[in-house]
């Protein structure tokens, strides 16, 4: 048996919102929220999970309504960045006919509860199936449950702020890699690499004795302590990148990349755990990562679930700038 539903207080509302004060159509979207919740608490998706996490979703439903009815907001705002950027409305979805950009969607609601399921940031454990037949089922009850209060829902003057996404990340700008070669005023470390690769943009160790010989041999790095990046010494598996820019290592990652000049590639492991490098913070430099998808180097990386490989690279780079956030075209 359930126990008694916690209620969603105004004031979890208003932080959502960045306010203190009230206007005059809180209470109606609030009131919402918490018809929501018993159904959310009841389903077999969040039945398991935490009153917080229940809470979220209640919330989200409210704001993304809340958005639609206004005609405005986060949500009109992230869908409108969507389709300029990347051509299509949302990611992983196949938007049919029915979809109207100024209406609420059982689609919208699908994404949305893949974004409070998929956790950004340290929380970063677990990637949800947009796809999900029970994560489809529940968008569908929720969406007409929204859908019947769709008409009555009045308009807010107090919409919340980047709720969704942060405007920040939707406008950062994708930049061209500065490719680096032989022909050009290049930083000496870059001009050593290539001249030791053979003009290759990537060079591939494994392990911190390789690397630290590479340093000192052929970059001609002073053999001091701490000089050559000591901190190094935990990691293996290192892929080097040499662009205008400089040199960028990418510990832990060389397995995943199928260069024919990478003995170190291992498409099993790279099945299972090259998508990490899109989601977890700080595990990939952004532009290593980016110049593999660019060289196609990336081909067995693939979310852990079906049509994980499709979705995946279909939408990597709203993947990468969804999860990676500051580390999305980051330095």
């Amino acid at each position: 048996m359930n126990m008694k539903q916690q209620k969603i207080y105004m004031k979890t509302w208003l932080d959502s919102h960045s306010r203190l004060k009230l206007v005059n159509t809180d209470e109606w979207y609030l009131e919402l929220a918490n018809n929501l919740l018993p159904v959310i608490g009841e389903s077999d998706m969040y039945r398991g999970e935490t009153e917080e996490t229940q809470q979220q979703v209640a919330i989200t439903m409210a704001l993304y309504l809340e958005d639609c009815v206004a005609d405005s907001g986060n949500w009109r705002q992230f869908i409108r960045w969507h389709l300029k950027d990347y051509g299509r409305y949302l990611p992983f979805y196949t938007i049919s006919d029915s979809y109207f950009s100024d209406e609420i969607n059982k689609e919208d609601v699908a994404f949305l509860l893949w974004a409070v399921n998929s956790p950004v940031g340290e929380d970063m454990d677990c990637i949800e199936n947009p796809l999900d037949e029970d994560l489809l089922d529940f968008a569908g009850v929720l969406y007409k449950l929204l859908d019947e209060v769709f008409e009555e829902a009045p308009i807010s003057e107090g919409l919340a702020g980047d709720w969704l996404m942060e405007t920040e990340l939707m406008e950062k700008p994708r930049t061209i890699l500065p490719a680096a070669s032989m022909n050009e005023k290049l930083p000496v470390n870059v001009e050593r690499f290539l001249k030791a690769s053979g003009g290759e943009a990537l060079m591939f160790f494994d392990s911190y004795t390789a690397l630290k010989f590479f340093f000192i041999q052929v970059l001609q790095w002073e053999d001091e302590e701490g000089s050559l990046l000591p901190d190094l010494q935990e990691f293996e598996n290192f892929v080097l990148y040499a662009n205008l820019k400089g040199l960028l290592i990418g510990p832990d990652v060389a397995k995943y990349f199928a260069d024919k000049r990478n003995g170190l590639y291992d498409a099993e492991v790279a099945e299972e755990e090259a998508y990490e490098i899109f989601c977890e913070q700080g595990l990939c430099p952004f532009d290593l990562l980016k110049y593999g998808m660019e060289h196609d180097l990336l081909p067995d990386a693939q979310f852990p679930f079906e049509n994980g490989k499709k979705l995946l690279h279909e939408n990597w780079d709203f993947v990468a700038r969804w999860f990676l956030g500051e580390y999305y075209e980051g330095e």
